[in-house]
Parts: C-alpha cells; structure tokens; sequence
C-alpha cells in the first residue's frame, strides 16, 4: 500500500498520463489560437447580417480538450502522495474551472465576465501548484513547471490587458506567446527523465 508522502511512482503510468495531458493541453492551445480568428470573422458576419453559428463550434470542441487534459491529471494524480498529489489536484481544480469558463463563453456578455473571473482564479490555482512542484524533488518534469510557472503568470497579465481598450492587443499577443509556453511547459514534463526521481 502506499504511503502518505512517499513517491512510488510508476513510470510506464507517469508517461501515460502526462502524454494524455500533453495532447489535450496542445488541442487547448490551438483551438484557443483558432478561436480568436474566428470569433473576429463571426464579429464581422453578424454586422452584415451574416450566420455566426460557427463561433459555439471552437468553445465546444475547447471543452473535449479540458476533459481530456482532466482525465490525464487524474491518472497523474494517482501517481503521487503528500503534498506533490495536492499540487497536482488544484492544477486539476483550476481545470474545471477552465472548463466551467469555456462553457459561459457561450453566453453573450455576462457569460464572458463570468468567464474571465474563473479563468484568473484557474490562473491563481496554477501559479501556486506550478510553484511549488517546480521545486518538488519528488515530481520528474520540475523543468516543464518552471516552464508552466511563467505561464500562468503571463495569463494573468494577458487577462488583465485584454479589458483593457487600446492595448487589448498586447493582451492577446502575450495570451498567444502563453499558449505556446503551455505546450512546451507540458511536453517537459512530459519527456522528464522519471529514473532521477528517488522512490523513498
């Protein structure tokens, strides 16, 4: 039986789950790329009278995404004890969150304030957990959450200048470079070498 606090980390189980977090954070990311465009093209269709329905098709299909980054988080989660399966379950917390947020997009106007605040709060779950597994000796990919750290917080500054008017853009240009990080972020932990990590 395991025990409170002890790594008995499988790695055949490790490279299975953060696989599975690996592509559905990289389905995330680019339909998130993919769905500033499209919400812009959607922005113009409705002001020439034109059918938008298209603009629910990238939330829903971000939402798949977030149920498959989840379930790779709960096999990961299995996988730890103490405090590292603690910082691994609020990174799984933030995710419904994500996905609660995803979901209210889908409601013109209050949906997207809505979203917005459980989106920073997802970011703030994230910087935690993301800080203290970066230094955790027990969890291999401590490189990918240095990483996955600077991510969150570059999140946050992009949520913070996207209600901004004027300079909204550099919001959404961090936003893409924070993307782009969260892929890489997750592929280092990904391919972490699992024979460094001690089994106590």
């Amino acid at each position: 039986m395991r025990q409170p606090g002890k790594n008995t980390m499988n790695a055949n189980n490790y490279k299975a789950a953060t696989a599975k977090i690996y592509y559905g954070v990289l389905c995330i990311s680019i339909l998130s790329i993919i769905g500033g465009f499209i919400s812009a093209i959607g922005a113009v269709s409705a002001m020439t009278g034109g059918s938008s329905w298209y603009v629910y098709l990238v939330p829903i299909l971000t939402v798949l995404g977030y149920v498959y980054y989840f379930l790779g988080l709960g096999d990961l989660h299995k996988e730890f004890e103490g405090e590292t399966g603690d910082n691994i379950k609020k990174i799984r917390t933030a995710v419904i969150l994500n996905i609660v947020a995803a979901l209210c997009s889908l409601i013109p106007v209050a949906g997207g304030i809505i979203g917005g605040i459980l989106n920073l709060i997802a970011f703030i779950l994230c910087i935690m957990a993301y800080g203290r597994l970066r230094n955790d000796a027990n969890f291999p990919g401590r490189d990918g959450m240095k990483t996955l750290y600077t991510t969150a917080i570059l999140q946050i500054i992009a949520a913070v200048l996207g209600i901004i008017p004027i300079i909204n853009i550099i919001g959404a240009i961090i936003g893409i470079i924070a993307f782009i990080m969260f892929i890489v972020g997750w592929g280092k932990v990904k391919n972490a070498n699992v024979d460094t990590v001690p089994v106590a």
